[in-house]
């Protein structure tokens, strides 16, 4: 079996397919990393895995063969449940009680999304790459370029808030 790092040289000198092993090798996980990121909005987190690998093919040249293609592609899929998030602020007008509120079809694990809940959306992104993907603390800093004690004392502030 080829390693990530070979399938994106080999993406790179013009082997298109090679890619689409790269996107079959982590779809399931850019979805479940979309899904727990968006408190079980299917459509978000189809979304921002559909987003994460169209910015990874388009920013391929760029990726760092020193880090894993997986470390890679989750920095871009946190970047872009970033970016959604804001342009659906934008675009979203909180004093309006009169618009319709979405509420997610929960499909199993409804408990992690109710643990959750009382989260702002950052504090969610910082929750789940730490307990749920282990992410190192230095990792999850680079991935939201903060720094480290920045994300340990949001992350501490997170658990208060679940006690």
């Amino acid at each position: 079996m080829d390693t990530d790092e070979e399938l994106v040289k080999r993406a790179l000198k013009g082997g298109n397919h090679h890619y689409g092993v790269l996107v079959q090798r982590y779809a399931d996980y850019l979805f479940g990393l979309g899904m727990r990121l968006t408190s079980g909005n299917r459509e978000l987190a189809e979304d921002i895995s559909q987003q994460s690998f169209l910015k990874s093919y388009s920013y391929l040249k760029s990726f760092d063969s020193r880090k894993t293609y997986k470390y890679w592609l989750t920095g871009i899929a946190v970047n872009c449940f970033k970016d959604m998030i804001k342009k659906d602020q934008k675009y979203t007008d909180l004093d309006s009680g009169s618009e319709p509120s979405y509420s997610p079809q929960l499909e199993g694990n409804t408990g992690f999304f109710d643990l959750i809940a009382p989260l702002t959306e950052d504090e969610k992104i910082l929750f789940t790459l730490k307990y749920i993907y282990e992410y190192q603390i230095n990792d999850i800093a680079d991935f939201l370029d903060l720094k480290p004690g920045t994300v340990k004392s949001k992350i501490s502030r997170a658990l208060e808030k679940l006690k």
